[in-house]
Order: structure tokens, then sequence, then C-alpha cells
């Protein structure tokens, strides 16, 4: 049986290696708390050291592109304790830039590395549903595919090393503009008379629904009990849209509707604060919004 590394298991990383349990699966967060479930269910935590010496494959899911490149390249990164032939398999959002430093500094030392961010939500990704966009040369990915389906049976080969990590961006920054685009139309309805849920009812039947309506009014707004968490922060919200803009600006390439939702989640996160969920943003964004213009 194949030793797996995993580094990184906070909320998404710990649904993801669950699904790797069947392997001698050594996991490790710098919150060694996180990994607590995944421990209990047949996992071992170990240093990154560790992982490095005794792995073939490494699986990391980290906040973003700053903290792969400290792990792998900064002092006393993964990298120089790296074996020729490890693949090294990226589940965070990151950046093609970045994609493209790493995989020239990791070729040196004969590793290989594959971007594969993961779409969907944590319920989905615990499930094997939620969605791998991966970034590889034909012959990587057709190597590291059987072990992905492992992970969920919706696994897609979207092109080169960095491809992988733009069409997450993409997702995401559309996910963002929906969420926005939606809070503001079903309040409009609201507004206009209509009760919230038959709102969302009949936008669900129509051209207008998305994610946000599908998804987090009916299943986590809508349940008479608040709001229930998604467990995705608005900082990291506000990561994956930054990311998308920037990129979009390296490539020239405008983004009016994509900025205006960049400004708006950093006012989200000025309102709310940056560990504030993503479902706190959609349940009290306009009632705060009318309690200012109250005050006012």
């Amino acid at each position: 049986m194949d030793t797996i590394g995993f580094i990184g298991v906070g909320a998404m990383g710990a649904a993801i290696a669950s699904r790797l349990l069947k392997h001698e699966l050594l996991v490790n967060d710098r919150n060694p708390d996180a990994a607590a479930e995944l421990v209990a269910a047949g996992a071992r935590f170990a240093d990154t050291e560790e992982i490095a010496e005794k792995c073939r494959t490494i699986f990391i899911c980290l906040p973003g592109p700053p903290q792969v490149t400290d792990l792998l390249l900064g002092p006393d990164g993964l990298a120089a304790g790296l074996a020729p032939g490890t693949t090294i398999i990226d589940n965070t959002s990151g950046t093609p830039t970045t994609d493209v430093e790493l995989v020239a500094a990791l070729g040196e030392r004969g590793v290989t590395y594959v971007d594969c961010p993961i779409a969907g939500g944590v319920p989905r990704a615990y499930e094997g549903t939620a969605l791998l966009m991966v970034g590889a040369d034909q012959d990587v990915f057709a190597r590291v595919e059987p072990l992905l389906k492992e992970v969920t049976d919706e696994v897609v080969h979207v092109g080169p090393v960095g491809a992988g990590h733009a069409i997450k961006l993409v997702n995401n920054l559309l996910n963002a503009c929906n969420r926005f685009a939606a809070l503001e139309t079903i309040r409009l309805g609201v507004a206009a008379g209509v009760a919230q849920e038959v709102v969302v009812d009949v936008i669900n039947k129509g051209s207008g629904r998305n994610y946000a309506t599908e998804v987090t009014y009916p299943r986590l707004l809508l349940s008479g009990e608040g709001y229930k968490p998604q467990n995705f922060t608005l900082e990291l919200m506000l990561k994956d849209v930054r990311l998308a803009t920037e990129l979009a600006e390296s490539l020239g390439h405008e983004m009016p509707v994509g900025n205006l939702v960049r400004r708006s989640t950093e006012l989200a996160v000025e309102r709310f604060g940056p560990k504030a969920d993503q479902s706190q943003l959609m349940a009290e964004w306009y009632v705060e919004s009318a309690d200012d213009q109250t005050d006012s």
C-alpha cells in the first residue's frame, strides 16, 4: 500500500484527505488539532520532514500561493527533502504565475508538480462528489488520475500546469458575482412585497438560478434557524476574488463586474470581519445596511 502525505488539513484539506484513508496516510497541519478526526480514522500525524522522506505522492491544501511557496521553497522548505520522482498535488486555490515558479524549481530536483484545485464545497468533498480541475501534462495526468478518482469521480484534465488554478479562479469569481447578484435581487423581491422563500423558489424555476439561489438560500438561510455556516470565510472569498482580478489585470483583460464584486467583498470583510462565514454575509448584509441607513 502506498504511503501518501497530506499537508494542510483545515476544512477542505481534511475533507479531501478523508477520501484517502485506505492508504497509509501521513498528515500535517500547523494546527495539530485540525488533524484529530483524520488521526482517529487511521491517519498518522507526522512532521513535514518525515512526509518528504517517506511519501512519493504528497497533497497540499493551504490558504494561498505564499504559503505554498514558503512550504516548498522557503527556508527549510519541503523541496530539499524530496526524492526525485515525487509528485506534489496542490489542492490550494493558487495562481498560474506561482505554478510556473514552482514547476521550474521543483523540476530541477526531479519533482513533478500538479495543480489540482477543488470546487463544490466541503460537504461534497467529504461525499466524493466535488470537482477536481487538474493542470498537468497528459502523461502526468494519466499517472495521477486513478488516485484522484479515489477523491471524487469528477476529475477533469483542463490543460497544462497552471490551467487548473486559472479555471478555479474563474469559477470562484463567478460564484462571488452570483452571490452578490442573488443578495441584491432577492432583497428587491422582498422589498416589493414577495416573501423571500417565494422569491427564491421562483428564481430556481427560472433562468436566474445559480449556486447561491439553489444551495445557499434554501439549505443554509431559509431553515428558520438563522444561517448555517458553509465553512468558507470571507477572507478566503476575498483572496480568491483578488487573485482572479489580478490574473485578469496581468493578462490585460478588463473585469468591470469582477472588480465591483472585489470591492463589495472588501466591504463585507470590513463589516463582518475576515473570519465571518459566507453564509453570514448572505444572511446579514442587507440587515446591517438597513441599520446603517437608519442610524444616519
